[in-house]
């Protein structure tokens, strides 16, 4: 038993009583670990009160839980009155009690304070030495702070919600990408990068389709012109509330190629598509190195060309690619292309002929 108190309904300052076969009956049975594991509640017996005994003493009886030791209960809220013999329980607590954790890592809770950057951003602040606690600099992600504590964070603040947004960034302005007014689907929201670039580049709604829950950055969570599309692979899926005008694709872990055919449901027949191509999860695994890293620039051609052709072939016309100004998490060239999906020309009447001009 890790703790026990007795409560009586009117008693005196202490008691002293051996506990029979009849009274112990109603008792739980004992649990393999404690004897005494759930709260037990049952009467003792009709006692005088001495005042000088200061515990409650149950002595060990044939059939009783407690059994083969001596146990002293201290009496709690007990108030001297000359009443007559009362009748006394003994309740028997055996739940540990957990104190609350006072303390937490640093950058779980800048995340949790400063919800519209990124984890990506927060640490990168605190390895530089930009967050300070308490007026102290602290550059240890996994540091042990007070969620009291004051937290100060002093770095240049972000143009985008990560570092994605910059790389969405150079393809707008390198391709001339008109975004304003534009309906657009963001595959592979994330944070939410490319949507923050979309939003500043003047598209009017952004649907943003992710398999994961959980990452998007409030800022875009709350913003008026997005709508979250959260645990949705964007290969199974079927249609959106309208088509869109431009269609940008960060993807991980699966081919590019593989989505196109739900892509083109969702796109009209005058559209962009920008597309983020990373060759770690384009070329073989036996082209990618240690760490995940595609180090060969034979590699990066053949996966280039590859990706290009293969869009291609869904009715799209390559308008060119660059290397992304940022590198990936691990260190990878990433490269953007940047796609316009031929209109298709309507087929005409039976019996109609193009006349040509003479």
């Amino acid at each position: 038993m890790r703790s026990l108190c007795a409560v009586t309904e009117r008693s005196s300052c202490a008691l002293a009583a051996r506990i029979s076969p009849a009274v112990a009956a109603p008792w739980s049975s004992p649990s393999p670990r404690c004897p005494a594991a759930k709260v037990l509640v049952a009467p003792l017996a009709k006692l005088q009160l001495p005042r000088h005994v200061a515990t409650l003493q149950l002595l060990d009886v044939p059939g009783n839980p407690i059994h083969a030791r001596r146990t002293q209960v201290r009496l709690v809220g007990i108030r001297p009155s000359c009443c007559p013999p009362s009748r006394a329980f003994a309740a028997v607590r055996a739940q540990k009690i957990q104190p609350p954790k006072k303390k937490r890592r640093l950058d779980e809770v800048c995340l949790e304070r400063f919800q519209q950057y990124s984890r990506t951003y927060i640490q990168s602040w605190i390895l530089q030495g930009k967050v300070h606690v308490d007026g102290r600099v602290v550059n240890k992600a996994g540091t042990q702070v007070s969620d009291k504590s004051v937290i100060e964070i002093k770095a240049e603040i972000p143009k985008y919600v990560c570092r994605a947004g910059h790389k969405l960034e150079a393809a707008i302005k390198e391709f001339s990408i008109d975004c304003d007014g534009k309906i657009a689907l963001d595959s592979g929201l994330s944070t939410g990068g490319f949507t923050d670039c979309l939003l500043q580049h003047g598209a009017s709604h952004v649907y943003g389709v992710d398999v994961g829950y959980g990452q998007v950055a409030e800022k875009i969570r709350i913003h008026e012109r997005v709508s979250v599309i959260e645990r949705t692979n964007l290969r199974y899926l079927t249609q959106l509330p309208q088509l869109v005008d431009l269609v940008t694709l960060d993807l991980s872990f699966i081919s590019i190629l593989l989505v196109m055919p739900a892509v083109i449901k969702v796109m009209k027949t005058d559209s962009i598509l920008i597309t983020l191509i990373k060759p770690q999860f384009e070329a073989r695994r036996s082209q990618v190195g240690g760490g995940g890293i595609v180090r060969d620039p034979l590699v990066h051609k053949e996966v280039l060309d590859r990706i290009i052709s293969g869009v291609e072939e869904f009715g799209f016309c390559n308008k060119g690619w660059i290397e992304s100004p940022i590198k990936g998490a691990e260190g990878n060239k990433e490269f953007l292309a940047c796609f316009h999906r031929i209109p298709t020309p309507e087929p005409r009447p039976e019996g109609e002929v193009e006349l040509a001009a003479t």
